[in-house]
């Protein structure tokens, strides 16, 4: 894997060689082994390309991974209600987000969204974790 900023600076010399979607899948890979600061540099480097193309709905989809990354860094009892409030709010407004797990391709939100909680239910061993309370909830 090649450094940010040598993806950067390619970014800066030619904006083609480096795609927001690469960047953004970077950032998945990262958040999935459980870098989670290395992820969120991936997420905001992919940002400012979805950003500068005007790629809105790839720019909703990556808001949506970096918070459910920060909300799975978080520890169970870590709190977080509000962001998976916000998760879900955010994700009833797109039909397709990328997998949370290697190769990441696009799948159905709600499907993506059900297989998260899931997981934070199992690490965190009990049906009161955020994610579920938060999801009863809405």
């Amino acid at each position: 894997m090649l450094p940010l900023l040598l993806y950067q600076a390619a970014y800066r010399l030619h904006p083609r060689l480096v795609s927001g979607a690469h960047l953004h899948r970077r950032a998945l890979d990262a958040a999935a082994s459980g870098r989670i600061e290395q992820a969120e540099s991936w997420f905001e480097a992919a940002a400012g390309i979805y950003r500068k193309e005007l790629s809105i709905e790839p720019l909703a989809r990556l808001r949506v991974h970096q918070l459910m990354a920060r909300v799975r860094a978080r520890p169970a009892a870590g709190g977080g209600t509000s962001e998976v409030l916000e998760i879900v709010r955010r994700l009833n407004r797109l039909d397709q987000l990328e997998s949370l797990e290697p190769p990441f391709e696009l799948r159905d939100a709600r499907h993506v969204l059900a297989e998260w909680i899931e997981r934070a239910e199992g690490r965190a061993g009990t049906a009161s974790s955020p994610p579920a309370a938060s999801l009863q909830a809405a």
